[in-house]
């Protein structure tokens, strides 16, 4: 017979199993029953592995189909630090291989997490000898870099992106959603030792690659403006250059150029101030350039014919308390002279003849105070005061282009509606989207998007274009008059505002010309400006109009536009 302390130890170890055995059932049933999902994600985990499958950023291309911003497959070093056996020794041949810095690599394998970067986009030796190497834990993922083939040219326009391929300037910025993509993935069954046993059936999402973005820019022409811009630059020393072409036709833009300018593939060499595009990111007072837009509303509402005659007062010419100068002394013009010969004087005599009302909402028809929604990001409206805030000299002052501030894309879009006849219409920079490849048109934009007519056909054609081409033949552009082809345009030499806008400077000024050939039948306006010459000349006709003549003349022989004119006899 068992004594009774054994009996009550034998009870005690009964109890105490059956505890046990109901815990472990509770246990079971709450594993099965509410914690099924959970530990069904874990074990998953632990034997699937998701890869990413990298979308391809789409291309950038010119309208020719030229690439100006494309995509390289390149491979970049990742590790699992839970994974990642003999730490110190992976981290030195990682180090080694990658030529990194093995304090820093062996940090990142001591992380608690599942996934760090070792080195990203590394070059095709780099990614073969980290295969041989085949170390636990540490593997190469497939991503794109950006690569942008011409370097320099068109950077503003085309921006660039960081490296995560997420768009940051241009281009890049204002169509990543569409350029992007979006990736997909790849499930891969494993056994315990996390050896790779199958691809998952039915658990691959294929990535979508981005597409890409076909722009007006011609690339020769861009190549070609630049060129001219650059060549200027040399010559005056600005502190800065802004150089447009476009079709006034259409409102195409076939090329935009800033200098100083950045290479997009070393951006962050850069400073920011090198990456906007200041075509539509920076205002100025346009000065003379706005004269023929003020000049056309005084046509246009049937105050003055090209032949009324004006008293300038032979130079100087007081108002108030404020007195108007002329470069010349100038004494009886006809409106169509004022325009050739610049005339300050003569230009406010006009503002006075329309009015303040009139003076405005003819600016506001024209666009000026207002985005021109041209696909680019960064664009401003410049500045159009309200009527309330115009003063007693406003109405003269700002048909000298004073008192306004205006982006070079709004000037040009301007002087386009002149040139194609008096329609005003938005600029546009991109023409089509593509597939990814490139070549496959998805949507495109052909049809020229007409905002307003801010001019009639009769006072645009047959006075304003006579009129500006007279100031190419016999006013101040005449370094714009070629052989060639007969020529329109208009030279600015504004002074700049002194700091905080009290009053002008007497040394430092905006020079610009805008022309357009063939001036009866229109196919490119271009427009160059440069902002504080320091060489001595600052006059729009003498530092920008010859940009002007070599961009017209080289863009349109490119074109295959047929001279008009008898050429000289090559030597």
């Amino acid at each position: 017979m068992f004594s009774k302390s054994f009996k009550i130890r034998l009870s005690a170890i009964g109890i105490f199993l059956i505890i046990a055995y109901i815990a472990l059932g509770v246990q079971l049933v709450r594993i099965q029953l509410f914690d099924y999902e959970k530990y069904s994600r874990m074990a998953e985990a632990q034997h699937n592995k998701r890869i990413e499958l990298t979308a391809h950023r789409g291309p950038i291309l010119d309208c020719k189909g030229r690439k100006l911003a494309a995509s390289l497959i390149l491979c970049s070093v990742f590790a699992n630090p839970t994974e990642v056996q003999e730490k110190p020794r992976t981290a030195h041949l990682l180090a080694k291989t990658l030529r990194l810095d093995v304090s820093r690599v062996l940090k990142l394998l001591e992380k608690e997490k599942k996934f760090v970067w070792i080195k990203r986009k590394i070059t095709e030796d780099e990614a073969s000898a980290i295969e041989k190497l085949n170390l636990q834990g540490i593997g190469c993922r497939e991503e794109t870099d950006r690569f942008y083939p011409n370097g320099t040219l068109c950077s503003q326009v085309v921006g660039f992106v960081d490296i995560d391929g997420k768009g940051l300037e241009g281009i890049e910025l204002a169509f990543d959603n569409i350029l992007s993509g979006e990736s997909g993935y790849r499930l891969l069954r494993r056994d315990a030792l996390q050896r790779h046993l199958s691809t998952l059936e039915g658990k691959t999402q294929t990535p979508r690659h981005g597409d890409g973005i076909m722009l007006t820019i011609d690339a020769v022409i861009q190549t070609i403006v630049e060129d001219a811009l650059r060549k200027a630059c040399e010559t005056y020393r600005p502190i800065s250059a802004i150089a447009i072409a476009m079709v006034p036709s259409t409102g195409d833009i076939l090329a935009m150029a800033n200098l100083p300018s950045y290479d997009p593939n070393f951006f962050w060499r850069y400073s920011p101030d090198e990456w906007r595009s200041r075509a539509v990111t920076d205002c100025y007072e346009p000065g003379s350039l706005l004269k023929p837009v003020v000049a056309s509303g005084a046509l246009e509402y049937g105050l003055a014919t090209p032949e009324d005659v004006f008293f300038c007062h032979n130079g100087v010419y007081t108002i108030g308390k404020r007195t108007l100068h002329d470069v010349h002394e100038y004494g009886r013009l006809t409106l169509a002279e004022i325009l050739i010969k610049s005339s300050n004087i003569g230009m406010a005599k006009l503002g006075m003849l329309m009015g303040q009302e009139k003076l405005y909402h003819h600016l506001r028809k024209f666009g000026f105070g207002e985005k021109t929604n041209v696909e680019l990001p960064g664009e401003i409206s410049g500045t159009v005061r309200p009527l309330r805030a115009w003063s007693y000299y406003s109405v003269t002052s700002i048909p000298m282009g004073h008192e306004i501030a205006v982006t070079p894309l709004q000037i040009l879009t301007a002087f386009c509606a002149i040139a194609n006849g008096g329609e005003l219409l938005r600029p546009r920079i991109v023409r089509a989207i593509t597939e990814s490849d490139g070549k496959t048109i998805k949507r495109e934009f052909t049809t020229p998007t007409k905002i307003r007519r801010v001019i009639s056909s009769t006072v645009a054609n047959d006075t304003m274009t006579p009129i500006l081409s007279r100031v190419v033949k016999d006013g101040t552009g005449k370094k714009v008059d070629m052989p060639e082809y007969e020529v329109a345009g208009k030279t600015g030499t504004a002074q700049k505002l002194l700091p905080g806008g009290r009053g002008y400077t007497a040394s430092k000024y905006i020079s610009s010309f805008i022309g357009y050939a063939p001036a009866n039948h229109p196919e490119i306006c271009v427009l160059v400006i440069l902002d504080e010459p320091r060489s001595g000349a600052y006059y729009g006709g003498t530092v920008a109009a010859p940009a002007v003549r070599e961009i017209i003349r080289k863009s349109l022989d490119y074109m295959g536009v047929k001279p008009q004119g008898v050429l000289p006899p090559t030597s």
